[in-house]
């Protein structure tokens, strides 16, 4: 009798610890919703910084469904950008992958200029919708005009487009269409008389007015702008500065290179500085030329300068295309190695657009990998390279993955990259890598893993609550992704949704 009364008094006490140890893990991920909650909200609320930007697109970027009735909530939010982020996350989640054209009605004017010209970008808007856009008579004069251009653009130069429209968009009061217009319309007397008015504007309006002109014109390589370009530059029709001289050189020499070069001979100084050296040759290959002989004379450019030389040979590829050698596309990853940004974005272009995919390979791998030490900038470079390598050959990026360090930086690199994507295999890949503890490798291939529906063991979930809690030092956009994930898998999704800042 009195073991059994031991026995079952050491029962009762076993339970009361169970009971005890419950409370506690019970308490600990009610911590732990309570701090995903406030981390969602907070991160969606307006920040004066712009924060809760970068962390609307970093919801974006997970391509999660089940966000679809998180995006739809803001769709009327007081504060326009957000109105942007929300139509355009509900138009990537879509089956059309296109945005909903009675969406775009809806929200405030100014948002609807920023998310046409986006959405064009993205590849958000087909033609029918552009079309139906345009008949809606309270759509504004600037998404007009850049909805009705990319029209214009799909069926060439000598398109014909809505003469109607081109002209009442020819007559607005907004210079930064009317300019356009005018030169859409191919109308000699509406492009002198807006040009008039383009020299009698206050120095803002007249700075705005080309700066969104020759942008336009260099987007859609609007060709039939050359007379118009070659008038400012040489009759002094309309006064430049320094600076306006510089970005309407650079359009006429993408849209007509031989006009464009024969006035870039006389705009290069007989000594031109360091300055006018790189922003002169960058000029010309951004517009697509091959740089020759006769111009890295003229800009006294010495081949051992380890930036002007690069940035020389590497102009090379411009016209070379199938037929670069190893050694030029060498100066082309020696070049994206320096961090100079404006030469770093040429060479991604390029490698992009100019490169064949084999040729492309050697650059993206070597630019993924980094030295000890390496800049902000350069570990910039190694993150972009290794996202688009992801996308070009993800055998031989994986390879790179596997012979990371353990924990190291490089490692860190490469999954920051990976993080970029939605994309299934770099999530299939994460879960190879070893993870035996809480740094920032094992925290970023977690938050990885957390994206497949596989379910996680219970140790990583209550990982994922602490990074939700800003417990994995990962900075908002990524503990805003931990929040939604962790809530997700919490099966609280309804009360993730619920939390966020509202109108």
């Amino acid at each position: 009798m009195g073991k059994t009364l031991s026995s079952i008094a050491h029962l009762l006490t076993a339970v009361s610890m169970f009971a005890c140890v419950s409370q506690v893990s019970a308490s600990k991920q009610a911590d732990r919703t309570n701090a995903a909650l406030r981390q969602l909200h907070n991160a969606t609320s307006n920040q004066r910084s712009g924060q809760h930007l970068l962390n609307l697109s970093a919801l974006r970027s997970l391509r999660d469904t089940n966000l679809r009735p998180f995006f739809s909530q803001f769709t009327q939010h007081p504060d326009w950008t957000v109105q942007v982020h929300a139509v355009l996350g509900i138009a990537e989640l879509s089956e059309e992958q296109s945005i909903d054209p009675w969406l775009v009605q809806q929200i405030a004017p100014t948002a609807r200029e920023h998310l046409i010209a986006q959405a064009l970008d993205d590849g958000l808007i087909k033609k029918e919708q552009m079309q139906a856009l345009l008949k809606w008579p309270q759509l504004e004069d600037a998404p007009k005009l850049l909805l009705l251009t990319d029209l214009h653009a799909m069926g060439g130069d000598d398109a014909v487009v809505d003469q109607a429209i081109v002209r009442d968009l020819a007559k607005s009061t907004d210079l930064t269409v009317a300019m356009f217009a005018a030169l859409l319309s191919k109308n000699q007397e509406s492009i002198d008389r807006t040009t008039k008015y383009l020299r009698r504007a206050t120095s803002t309006n007249r700075d705005n007015a080309l700066l969104r002109t020759t942008q336009l014109i260099r987007q859609y390589n609007f060709k039939s702008a050359s007379p118009w370009l070659v008038s400012l530059l040489e009759d002094g029709s309309v006064a430049l500065t320094p600076n306006q001289r510089y970005w309407t050189l650079y359009t006429l020499l993408t849209v007509d290179s031989a006009s464009g070069l024969e006035i870039w001979n006389r705009e290069v100084a007989t000594e031109p500085t360091r300055i006018d050296q790189v922003r002169y040759l960058m000029i010309v290959l951004e517009a697509g030329i091959t740089p020759t002989v006769e111009m890295r004379e003229r800009l006294h450019i010495d081949l051992s300068d380890q930036l002007l030389g690069n940035l020389f040979m590497a102009g090379l590829l411009n016209g070379l295309k199938e037929k670069a050698t190893e050694e030029d596309i060498a100066s082309l990853t020696a070049l994206a190695q320096q961090g100079h940004r404006a030469s770093t974005d040429w060479a991604f272009r390029l490698a992009e657009e100019v490169l064949t995919e084999e040729q492309a390979l050697p650059f993206y791998e070597t630019l993924s990998t980094v030295e000890e030490q390496a800049t902000g900038r350069r570990k910039e470079v190694a993150i972009r390279a290794f996202t688009r390598l992801i996308e070009l050959a993800p055998e031989s990026a994986w390879v790179i993955l596997e012979d990371a360090k353990d924990d190291s930086e490089q490692q860190e690199l490469l999954l920051l990259a990976m993080l970029q994507l939605a994309d299934d295999d770099a999530i299939e890949q994460a879960t190879k890598l070893r993870r035996i503890g809480v740094n920032k490798a094992d925290v970023l291939a977690l938050l990885l893993i957390a994206r497949s529906s596989s379910p996680l063991q219970k140790n990583d979930q209550e990982y994922l609550g602490i990074i939700a809690a800003g417990g994995g030092h990962l900075g908002p956009a990524l503990e805003t992704q931990a929040a939604w994930l962790y809530l997700k898998r919490m099966g609280l999704a309804d009360k993730a949704l619920a939390a966020v800042s509202t109108p």
